[in-house]
């Protein structure tokens, strides 16, 4: 029996953070509610110890079948009718676009268009990459 192939699993979000603030500035900025927030001393429930900084973040509302790249049409769809909040936001906070991805060892690539550099740059956001080369994803079940 033979296990499935493995598949790319890719996926973006925006992330605004810094070591002072609070989440809640930037959601009263934005007018927009986060996927996901804290601000630094709230307890991160991973490990039982506060966290070190303010974050808020915006997934895509995709899944992780999806390619990064419609992750990121996705993410600047909603951002380009905020780009005067979150050029105020970039003098406060760091604003930054995370992609995460996990790839069969043996090959991957990531291109960016200049029409997506060019978005990021004019909402002072960078981007970070995440990616992790794997064998296998945690599949411990033959298929038939």
């Amino acid at each position: 029996m033979a296990s499935p192939p493995l598949t790319d699993r890719e996926y973006a979000y925006l992330r605004i953070s810094n070591e002072d603030g609070s989440h809640s500035e930037i959601t009263e900025i934005l007018k927009l509610e986060p996927t996901n927030c804290w601000n630094k001393g709230d307890i991160n429930r991973a490990n039982n110890r506060p966290r070190n900084q303010v974050s808020w973040q915006l997934e895509s509302g995709l899944d992780d079948t999806h390619p990064i790249e419609e992750h990121l049409d996705k993410i600047f769809s909603i951002l380009t009718p905020l780009k005067s909040e979150l050029v105020k936001l970039s003098d406060k906070y760091n604003i930054c676009i995370q992609c995460v991805g996990y790839y069969h060892p043996s090959q991957h690539g990531i291109h960016l268009d200049h029409s997506t550099l060019e978005k990021a740059y004019s909402i002072g956001a960078s981007f970070d990459f995440d990616c992790y080369f794997v064998d296998d994803y945690g599949h411990d079940l033959d298929y038939v």
